[in-house]
């Protein structure tokens, strides 16, 4: 891959779990000066005396280039771009934060605010963009990145893409230079709905293949419930007015087979406990970091309802995560609806 000729930036992020940490490593070794902040003062004394966050991803050294900050006033100061990577409960009190220091930021650049955030908002099951645009209006140029990425192979610099939306046209390609590398492939788009529906519900297909594994269902039910899981994931982008070649793409279909397939997704090992007859306590705690797909399968579920989307495998998730369903009834409910109402 061609060497990306690229501007370098102060760039802040906000948010030092494993996905935070991983875009701020990935884009410090990009040659930018990378500060992130988190309210974890344990996690950022950990980034700057042994470069490492052995909270979130324990063994992976960071480059020197990355600082912890105690202040997000601090981190924001003289930035010209921020990346917040919050989990999505906490994304809308993330952005007022962000907002009220805009004034902080390098005056001679438009504001850029970009996440990498995964899921609906909240109790109002808005897309975060909806929430982005309430917040910063005109006052930043916003964008959001998704694909399949795991942190812990991301922050390793192993090959992977990802798809970056922006409504703002003209600066799409800048942007996206910010993450281009010789292992990272970042595709462009305008379809910000399609990128954000495809992270907000994979990970729900994802505790259902978790649970089908856990159940010794085998790779065909795996498949199986892949297919016809991204066809609910599609008829709900399509209702929110998302294009069904974005979910094809990277940030879709790619996260999908990612999130369902990889023994590293937390989704799928949540769904895996669940299937195995553990109790959702215990599998949390075994897991031990944040599952969004338990947020992502509340939202997705009444988002669903109330545009009148047809999501049989979402409201089984739903049902057996929040009204107790046993995963067995639910797989035989699956199976009962027959493919000439599933299409």
């Amino acid at each position: 891959m061609n060497k990306v000729s690229r501007d370098i930036h102060t760039i802040a992020i906000v948010g030092a779990g494993s996905w935070g940490t991983a875009i701020g490593a990935w884009l410090s070794r990009n040659g930018h000066k990378v500060r992130i902040w988190d309210i974890d003062q344990a996690v950022i004394d950990d980034v700057n005396q042994t470069h490492c966050n052995s909270r979130y991803l324990p063994g992976c050294k960071l480059p020197s280039g990355l600082q912890g900050f105690t202040t997000l006033e601090s981190a924001m100061q003289s930035c010209t771009i921020v990346v917040i990577a919050v989990p999505s409960r906490v994304f809308d009190s993330a952005t007022r934060q962000v907002k009220s220091h805009l004034h902080l930021m390098d005056p001679q650049k438009p504001p850029v605010i970009i996440w990498g955030t995964k899921g609906f908002a909240s109790a109002s099951g808005h897309l975060l963009s909806d929430i982005a645009d309430r917040v910063f209006g005109e006052t930043a140029i916003t964008a959001t990145i998704a694909g399949p990425s795991f942190a812990y192979e991301v922050i390793q610099g192993l090959p992977t893409g990802f798809d970056l939306a922006s409504r703002s046209e003209h600066n799409l390609e800048a942007i996206a230079n910010l993450f281009r590398n010789q292992t990272a492939l970042v595709y462009t788009t305008t379809d910000i709905v399609g990128v954000q529906i495809g992270g907000a519900t994979k990970n729900v297909i994802a505790i259902a293949a978790g649970i089908s594994d856990g159940l010794k269902f085998g790779i065909n039910t795996r498949s199986l419930l892949i297919c016809r899981g991204f066809a609910e994931m599609n008829r709900l982008n399509v209702a929110l007015g998302g294009q069904t070649e974005t979910l094809m793409g990277l940030s879709g279909m790619g996260d999908l087979l990612l999130t369902c397939t990889g023994d590293l997704s937390r989704n799928r090992r949540l769904g895996l406990g669940l299937g195995a007859g553990k109790q959702l306590d215990t599998i949390l705690a075994e897991i031990g970091q944040e599952v969004e797909g338990l947020q992502s399968a509340r939202e997705t579920y009444h988002v669903g309802r109330r545009l009148d989307v047809f999501m049989p495998m979402t409201e089984r998730v739903y049902r057996i995560l929040y009204e107790g369903l046993p995963p067995m009834q639910a797989a035989h409910e699956l199976l009962a609806i027959g493919p000439s109402l599933s299409e």
